[in-house]
């Protein structure tokens, strides 16, 4: 009897962790639960993004581009991450200038990528990393997600994460918010 639980609880792991997407492999995550959730759509409703009921979000837009920023702000800063997440209007193309570019950007920021890599984000070819750099006198970490989803749009998302506890959790965190990502286009 013993054995048949084993064998069981072995599938059971087996199963789940084949579910797992490459990023949460890659970050050796944990599935995680929103709790309380409440579903907030993007303002031109080109996606949506479920987050928890208590978290504060801001919306943007212009004919370009429509974004969703969104925060714990029960938390200390240093306990929680700033999410913002895009969709936008244009060519991107993943190759050798979109990584100058990037690398640019960073190094603009005094922010060094500790993480990378190409993997696709919901079937579609995607790029992300993590750097990390000093921000307004903080530690801080940002992880990256980019997304081509056609010809003429992509999706990018990312996370602000300061200090120097959890960093692993929150990208965990963040990695499972995007993946629920519904694109409505």
């Amino acid at each position: 009897m013993k054995n048949i639980f084993s064998f069981i609880v072995l599938i059971f792991l087996v199963l789940s962790c084949s579910n797992s997407s490459v990023l949460h492999k890659e970050f050796a995550c944990n599935n995680s639960k929103i709790d309380n959730p409440k579903v907030i759509t993007d303002f031109n409703k080109n996606f949506k993004l479920t987050i928890s009921n208590n978290w504060k979000t801001t919306l943007y837009f212009s004919e370009f581009e429509s974004e969703i920023f969104a925060a714990d702000t029960l938390k200390q800063l240093t306990e929680t991450f700033i999410l913002g997440t895009s969709f936008n209007f244009g060519v991107l193309n993943i190759d050798a200038n979109f990584y100058k570019k990037t690398d640019s950007i960073l190094t603009h920021n005094n922010l060094e990528i500790i993480n990378s890599g190409k993997h696709s984000f919901q079937s579609k070819p995607a790029s992300w990393y993590v750097a990390k750099g000093i921000k307004n006198g903080f530690t801080y970490h940002k992880f990256n997600l980019t997304a081509k989803l056609s010809e003429n749009s992509y999706f990018n998302g990312y996370s602000e994460i300061y200090g120097d506890n959890n960093i692993n959790e929150r990208i965990c965190e963040t990695i499972s918010i995007l993946e629920k990502i519904e694109f409505l286009q």
